[in-house]
């Protein structure tokens, strides 16, 4: 009986532990940003129904003072990741609709936000970066689940974007209750 203990010992240390990837789980990573111009870029965004993961990395990386131009989704990720914008514990899908929550934590991790307490002491979270969004005025009400649409995000890059670049979101650019 002992004996067996010892040989299920390291293959409960290994359950235990779980079996992480080395890196983030990318699906169709070698999909081409669309390079376009920030304008172009943000005139076909608004438009769309939903935000595709791959149009909303994209986006961050305008934010960013990147453009998007001869780059992959999977590069994308890797620049993201390298500032911490994105968690590399998601699973990243091009094609696959992005959620507020997703949204959410890469707009706090790339405007440098500090948060409240319990940001301070559990970390980001799309949920408290969302919650913490939502008060701010920089997003509309919602779960973490939710899709986004194109003009929402249009409109949370360049709150984001004027946050950024000046420390604050003015009035005239906080979310409005019903208008988005």
């Amino acid at each position: 009986m002992m004996k067996r203990a010892w040989i299920l010992l390291p293959v409960l240390a290994a359950a235990l532990a779980g079996c992480q990837p080395a890196g983030p789980m990318i699906v169709k990573g070698d999909l081409a940003l669309s390079g376009a111009d920030s304008a172009a870029y943000l005139d076909t965004l608004a438009s769309r129904n939903t935000v595709t993961q791959a149009d909303a990395l994209e986006g961050m990386l305008l934010v960013l003072g990147q453009d998007g131009g001869e780059k992959t989704f999977a590069r994308a990720i890797e620049i993201l990741s390298e500032k911490k914008i994105v968690s590399p514990a998601w699973r990243f899908q091009a094609d696959a609709n992005v959620t507020k929550g997703r949204v959410a934590y890469m707009v706090y991790q790339a405007c440098g936000l500090r948060g409240g307490v319990t940001l301070a002491l559990a970390g980001p979270s799309q949920r408290y970066c969302l919650k913490e969004l939502q008060y701010l005025g920089l997003m509309s009400q919602g779960q973490t689940y939710n899709t986004v649409t194109g003009m929402e995000y249009v409109a949370i890059l360049a709150r984001a974007d004027e946050l950024r670049q000046t420390g604050k979101v003015s009035d005239v650019m906080k979310k409005e209750e019903g208008a988005e």
